[in-house]
């Protein structure tokens, strides 16, 4: 069961390499691919082939290993110390949740809801970026919830993790009482 989905990831990348950019790091035979917004980390023999190309188009190459690049559109590719790309990486790193959420067939803002298994605090995701993981993973799955501000998901060696957002703080006051209402009910469909 792959994680990753090729396409999603494919336009993530270019989307990225259009506005801010992204970044790449050759860690110990894993590749780490990187925004602000998301995060995918796996073997280099896992990467979709279809990424992988993408990225020698924009680079020209593949690093060595221990090395970060920068990548963006209109700019030559930077080096990142290898010691900040570390940092930057681990703070995407995805360790087993005790806090899971799973989706739901809700969208508020633009945002696709998830919404923790085991009681009803939401997270929103967006689509773009959930993209990234397979459909029957992201829609059937259970995401890792991290620090209540990313999402993630793990299987034999792909990790896709996802920047999450919650309508509590930095909202307007009726965002904040809808995602209040949200939160109230279970939002996670029912057969039957």
């Amino acid at each position: 069961m792959a994680i990753i989905q090729e396409k999603g990831l494919v336009r993530a990348i270019k989307g990225a390499y259009r506005h801010g950019g992204y970044n790449v790091l050759n860690l110990d035979g894993d590749v780490v691919v990187y925004t602000e917004e998301w995060c995918v980390r796996c073997p280099w023999n896992k990467l979709p082939r279809k990424a992988l190309a993408t990225i020698v188009e924009h680079l020209g190459m593949i690093p060595e290993n221990g090395e970060a690049v920068n990548i963006e559109k209109d700019g030559q590719p930077q080096a990142i110390m290898a010691g900040v790309a570390a940092e930057e990486a681990a703070g995407w790193t995805f360790s087993p949740a005790a806090v899971g959420a799973s989706y739901v067939p809700v969208t508020f803002r633009g945002y696709q809801l998830f919404q923790e298994v085991n009681s009803r605090q939401a997270y929103g995701v967006d689509p773009t970026a959930l993209a990234i993981v397979e459909r029957t993973t992201a829609e059937m799955g259970t995401a890792g919830v991290s620090e209540g501000r990313t999402l993630g998901w793990s299987h034999d060696g792909e990790t896709v993790m996802l920047s999450a957002i919650r309508k509590t703080t930095w909202a307007w006051d009726w965002e904040k009482t809808v995602w209040e209402a949200l939160e109230s009910v279970d939002l996670h469909k029912r057969e039957g």
